[in-house]
């Protein structure tokens, strides 16, 4: 996107930090108000029902319709234990009747999460499924069979799951022990999944971040 089309609050100095809370917390930032004004946009869409909350102040100073897009922890989980959900996600549980009544649309990545969303009482004329899309120029298979792999891509964290994925795949190997798994990404898991790995699979692969292309050429050439 040129330049002129985006907008960051904080660019990593003081003065950002500070403009980062106040929008977070009070949903102002006269700088991006005014900058998005002379784009003359036409909606205002967030992602994720916390930063739908945060939106909303912004997309009523510019007297626009709010989308927001529900991925799955925002609307499933409801009641978090003590010290694992942030400020921002027990703020947005707190108030998220608010959302609910100022957002023009909610759109759900499945089925499963329009449910969800429609459990908690949201009218349902206000919730559409729209499943995340793939360019399927960009993202083809290649058309030739190569070696059998399960790939996985994402950080290694724990709300990511790659644990579960690696005792899955101990069962996989006891049938089909060609099977290899491959993991890139990385994050503050790798350590211990890379000794939950050895310990209980036979063919297996970290190879950390990987650039868009090297993930791509993964993903299209390896099935």
């Amino acid at each position: 996107m040129p330049a002129s089309s985006c907008y960051t609050i904080n660019s990593g100095t003081t003065a950002g930090k500070i403009r980062e809370v106040v929008f977070k917390l009070f949903g102002k930032a006269p700088d991006l108000v005014r900058r998005l004004k002379a784009l003359d946009p036409v909606l205002v869409h967030a992602h994720f029902g916390p930063d739908g909350l945060r939106a909303l102040p912004l997309a009523r100073q510019l007297g626009l319709p709010l989308i927001v897009t529900f991925h799955g922890s925002d609307a499933t989980a409801l009641h978090p234990r003590r010290g694992e959900a942030t400020f921002g996600h027990r703020r947005y549980l707190a108030n998220r009747d608010t959302l609910q009544r100022g957002a023009s649309l909610f759109l759900a990545v499945s089925n499963f999460i329009r449910g969800k969303l429609l459990e908690q009482d949201v009218a349902p004329e206000k919730v559409m499924v729209h499943y995340i899309g793939v360019d399927t120029r960009l993202f083809s298979p290649a058309g030739v069979e190569s070696e059998p792999i399960v790939l996985f891509v994402g950080r290694l964290s724990e709300r990511k799951g790659p644990n579960y994925l690696i005792q899955a795949m101990a069962e996989v190997q006891k049938e089909f022990p060609q099977v290899e798994l491959v993991l890139i990404g990385d994050g503050p898991l790798r350590k211990s999944l890379e000794q939950q790995a050895k310990s209980s699979l036979k063919k297996f692969r970290f190879l950390g971040a990987q650039s868009p292309e090297t993930i791509r050429e993964w993903s299209m050439t390896r099935f």
